[in-house]
């Protein structure tokens, strides 16, 4: 494994990172391919020729609206993207706590000891190789748990989950899996959205606008954090909507609830506004409500470490032994950064909103690798899964490995992944109504499997309405979706295609521009520069 090394810089409250993949070789023992140095992508793309702007965007967003097929993007991550990440001063080291970090002594007490002993502040990882053996939960605000970089710090483990922690689990057919092949990590941020209801919202709503009227404004102010909910119907009419009315087979599709996070603006008498547009409607069928949000764990964070398993064969799909490094479960204005992952059966779990996963390095040792889930040097099944997940922003990514499922969205909205790269990546689209959600700059490498999505049988199409896909590069040409991958309001800009594009509005919006003159490059960077109005 590498480190991960950015230097970020602000301009004009709009905070930009740049970043590069140091030369360095990882503690435990990875192979010559994880130690070739490598450069990430440029902060700023340069076209190769004239420059060339999308008609859903425009040059600087003039040709965007509320209510249109592209959605807005810019509240992604940590903060809604008008802060930077801090650098939490520490307060406490493990080796305080007795932590030996010679890979032989189980160190696992000692990590959550100091964790437990720390109110707020970074507990700090020294140098060295911890073996960890069981959880490490982090369940409160204002802890970090930081490393000395992801090849200094490492941490072992020797076993996965499923022998620690023995859980059966099956997949969507009932076939016999492994508890773990879904969720679970060794390492965890933990919390509770504290949701209860506040009120019932009255009359619908529209996607695209920013308010709703409710039965009563009571309990709630301006500057409020609320969680906007919808209900599920027994006939799927909630799930049908959000495929854009074109849903595909969803027979056996999940009662799955709804929700955004959304900042009160202001409350006058039953009308309360809201700081950005609605990605949905809020008709009465679905029960629309207002719920309180607060999040019991906030601005706690996993940086600058190592995730080490061992190097035997991956096990194959639905088979992991749960070596899986970390989870972020509830939380908000969360962060994992400057991470690299080694042999992990799952990388990072999100079942959460409004956070970000920034500089993670995935690798794996050769004899790692087998013939599975449809992908001939696969080394694990997640690397990066959202779900049930709303606004999160994971970007600088690099895979010199494989997964079965490289980017996952699964019942995900408005989430953002930006600014990566990998051998071959996948846009793992996972049925159960993932909407709205971007890919922006990003290089899938080999380009030979964008497209390849798991789920189970008749859970709806593969993707459900407007996602979006801005500036994807590949070694070769890059064909559209499969027919039938997802409903005609999709929206594919910049993809390295020799297709011709389609842009009647009937269906899948098509731009064929070339990626290398697309601007701007990154879609959501561009669409929090005009909100934040950066360089005006």
């Amino acid at each position: 494994m590498n480190s991960l090394r950015p230097a970020a810089f602000a301009r004009r409250g709009v905070f930009v990172h740049g970043w590069r993949l140091a030369l360095g070789l990882l503690a435990c023992g990875a192979g010559p391919d994880a130690a070739k140095a490598a450069q990430g992508p440029s902060a700023v793309a340069v076209p190769a020729g004239p420059a060339v702007y999308s008609a859903l965007w425009g040059e600087r967003g003039e040709k965007w609206t509320t209510d249109g097929r592209l959605p807005d993007f810019s509240r992604a991550g940590y903060h809604a993207g008008e802060a930077a990440i801090p650098t939490v001063p520490q307060a406490a080291n493990v080796k305080d706590f007795g932590a030996v970090g010679d890979g032989v002594a189980d160190d696992t007490k000692s990590f959550q000891a100091a964790i437990d002993a720390t109110a707020r502040g970074a507990v700090f990882v020294p140098p060295g190789r911890y073996k960890i053996s069981d959880y490490v939960r982090i369940r409160k605000s204002g802890v970090v748990l930081r490393g000395a970089g992801p090849d200094q710090s490492v941490l072992w483990f020797p076993r996965g989950l499923d022998e620690v922690h023995p859980r059966a689990g099956r997949t969507s057919t009932g076939s016999p899996a492994s508890g773990y092949s879904f969720d679970g990590a060794f390492v965890t941020l933990e919390g509770d959205y504290q949701a209860k209801p506040l009120a019932k919202i009255v009359t619908v709503a529209r996607r695209g606008d920013t308010g709703v009227e409710v039965d009563s404004a009571t309990g709630i102010a301006a500057g409020q954090l609320v969680l906007v909910t919808l209900r599920e119907t027994a006939d799927h009419s909630l799930k049908t909507y959000l495929y854009s009315g074109d849903p595909g087979d969803i027979r056996k599709g999940k009662q799955l609830d709804t929700k955004m996070v959304m900042r009160v603006t202001a409350v006058r008498g039953s009308r309360v506004e809201f700081e950005r547009p609605l990605r949905f409607e809020t008709r009465a069928e679905w029960r629309p409500e207002l719920r309180s949000f607060g999040p019991t764990v906030a601005e706690s964070g996993i940086e600058e470490l190592g995730f080490a398993f061992p190097g035997a064969q991956y096990q194959g799909h639905f088979k992991e032994n749960g070596a899986n490094a970390i989870e972020l479960r509830n939380v908000h204005n969360c962060w994992v950064r400057h991470v690299a992952i080694h042999n992990g059966d799952m990388g990072i779990n999100v079942v959460a909103c409004g956070n970000t996963v920034e500089g993670v390095l995935f690798t794996a040792d050769p004899g790692r690798a087998r013939s599975d889930g449809g992908v001939a040097d696969c080394t694990g099944h997640h690397a990066i899964q959202l779900k049930n997940a709303e606004d999160n922003y994971v970007t600088r990514f690099e895979f010199r490995t494989c997964y079965v499922h490289d980017l996952t969205v699964e019942h995900a909205s408005g989430n953002v992944y930006a600014g990566g790269r990998g051998l071959d990546l996948c846009f793992d689209h996972h049925k159960d109504t993932p909407y709205e959600n971007l890919f922006t700059d990003i290089d899938c490498g080999r380009g030979t499997r964008v497209w390849r999505c798991g789920g189970g049988a008749s859970l709806g199409r593969q993707s459900a309405g407007w996602e979006t896909f801005w500036n994807i590069r590949a070694a070769r040409p890059i064909g559209l979706p499969p027919t039938g991958w997802g409903p005609a309001s999709l929206n594919l800009v910049a993809l390295a295609t020799e297709r011709r594009g389609t842009v009647d509005g009937q269906g899948v919006w098509f731009e064929s521009v070339s990626p290398n003159r697309v601007q701007p490059a990154d879609l959501h960077a561009a669409q929090i520069v005009r909100r934040l109005g950066a360089g005006r």
